[in-house]
């Protein structure tokens, strides 16, 4: 069952309000770099020690006309000079079929699941091979398990059980995992946009629909203690895309209950925005960063990030709106998020290119509102 956060009745009407004013505040993100290697489309991304430079990045790499899944492991401010041999290619292999071309979407490292092994990776995503029964274009989701070298372990990770009727299953995207869970979407042959969770330790699948949408997304996972995550993503009562609104909800992997959904409009607008969608997110002291696309009334279109507190009962405050943009570019995305740095692609002279942008410090009247909510918010044990 899901319902609705109510936590913020213990603010008072001046707090709500400033709270309010600050959400509403966008400002733009600073910092941008791009990262020069043609042909990489950064994913993901998650820390791999206590500061946040180590880190693993997920990508795609279309390099002579194949796609290929790849990982970079290193520094997040070396990303941007480092050579393509920095950029590993990983070649899925699965039993009887000949993979035409694979993505990660999202990584994890032993940080955060010590039992992936100090040094291994758990990287999900998804892979299109030549003799699949739905055709050579349908994507398989796919689970990858050992080094960043490449040398691990494979699994084909498709929603088949989650069929019903005489549904078959179209295609399989999955798009971030963390602890046991991993998330992402499926497409059947009477419906698209549907989201998903499975369990890489009990094998046990699950639907992912608090709102009852038309359709929905998960894309982005995070585990705030062994059996409590936190998931983000998008939906629609109007589309199969699933990317009208962004939403956050809980998740108690022991129960299989959801608890504290929150729907969220870029920059508090419903009216104007007519998409929001989340697609990364990450921990903060008093809740969550995370990062996303939006579209608004007029043509305006970009990437975004956007800070979210956890309320004292549970559930979420209203966001507060970082604009991601860089002169010149004619279309820019959010894809993961990493403490304060924003990862994504953006397009410029026909040239598609991944990026890093920092997203800058409050300025004084959010500082206020944050110091006065600290009193107020602190992060689920």
């Amino acid at each position: 069952m899901c319902w609705y956060a109510s936590g913020m009745k213990i603010l008072t009407p001046f707090l709500v309000g400033i709270l309010t004013l600050a959400s509403s505040m966008g400002v733009l993100a600073s910092g941008f770099s791009t990262i020069p290697v043609p042909g990489v489309v950064v994913t993901g991304v998650r820390s791999s020690s206590s500061s946040t430079d180590d880190v693993v990045i997920s990508a795609s790499y279309t390099d002579a006309g194949l796609t290929s899944a790849a990982i970079y492991a290193g520094s997040l401010a070396g990303s941007v000079t480092a050579p393509a041999s920095n950029w590993v290619k990983f070649a899925p292999t699965f039993s009887g079929q000949t993979v035409t071309s694979s993505t990660f979407y999202g990584p994890n490292t032993s940080l955060f699941t010590p039992s992936i092994g100090a040094g291994n990776i758990v990287a999900v995503g998804s892979y299109k091979y030549s003799q699949g029964s739905s055709g050579p274009n349908a994507d398989h989701g796919m689970m990858y398990e050992g080094s960043t070298s490449g040398n691990g372990t494979w699994t084909q990770i498709d929603a088949t059980s989650l069929l019903t009727g005489n549904a078959t299953l179209l295609n399989t995207i999955a798009h971030s995992n963390m602890g046991s869970i991993v998330v992402g979407n499926y497409d059947t042959s009477l419906a698209a946009g549907k989201a998903f969770i499975f369990n890489r330790t009990t094998n046990v699948w699950s639907n992912l629909n608090c709102g009852n949408s038309t359709s929905v997304t998960a894309y982005g996972v995070w585990q705030n203690s062994s059996t409590s995550y936190t998931i983000a993503g998008g939906l629609s009562d109007l589309n199969s895309g699933g990317i009208d609104q962004g939403y956050l909800v809980d998740y108690n992997s022991e129960t299989g209950e959801f608890d504290h959904y929150k729907t969220f409009n870029y920059n508090n607008q419903p009216i104007t925005s007519i998409i929001s969608h989340f697609d990364g997110i990450t921990l903060t002291d008093t809740g969550f960063n995370l990062t996303g696309d939006y579209v608004v009334i007029g043509g305006g279109l970009g990437a975004f990030a956007a800070s979210v507190a956890v309320l004292p009962g549970g559930g979420f405050s209203d966001a507060v709106w970082t604009d991601v943009s860089t002169p010149g570019a004619t279309f820019i995305s959010g894809n993961t998020i990493v403490g304060d740095n924003v990862m994504g692609i953006y397009t410029s002279n026909g040239e598609t290119l991944s990026y890093i942008a920092t997203i800058p410090e409050p300025t004084s009247l959010v500082l206020l509102t944050l110091g006065i909510g600290a009193l107020f918010f602190r992060y689920r044990p």
